[in-house]
């Protein structure tokens, strides 16, 4: 069972704290509930969680691998944004072929998506 860790997470807009020295830890499997006020951090949590928002300092790590980039990332956390980022009237095979690793890529091409 996987275990993500974050520790340290701090991140300030202009002058403004939005998250000083947070810790959180989950395992695969388990739901949690992340709470709070209207711009207290919640969603920038998460996106340097996904790595797609840097922190002002950060410790994220699943399992003994410290995740430093995307490319670290990579099969290891993924999410589902809120609003969706997909392009309309395409194709699915064309929006999976966007995210699929080469080795599959024979499969889907001969598929009829």
């Amino acid at each position: 069972m996987s275990k993500l860790h974050i520790d340290s997470v701090t991140k300030s807009f202009n002058e403004k704290k939005i998250l000083r020295d947070i810790y959180m830890g989950c395992e695969t499997g388990k739901i949690i509930g992340l709470l709070g006020r209207n711009g207290t951090g919640k969603s920038t949590l998460l996106k340097i969680i996904f790595g797609t928002e840097k922190g002002d300092s950060q410790f994220v790590r699943v399992d003994d691998k410290i995740l430093q980039n995307q490319m670290d990332r990579k099969g290891r956390i993924a999410y589902l944004p809120q609003h969706s980022f997909l392009p309309k009237g395409e194709k699915i095979k064309k929006l999976i072929s966007l995210f699929n690793i080469k080795e599959n890529a024979d499969q889907l091409i001969g598929s009829d998506l």
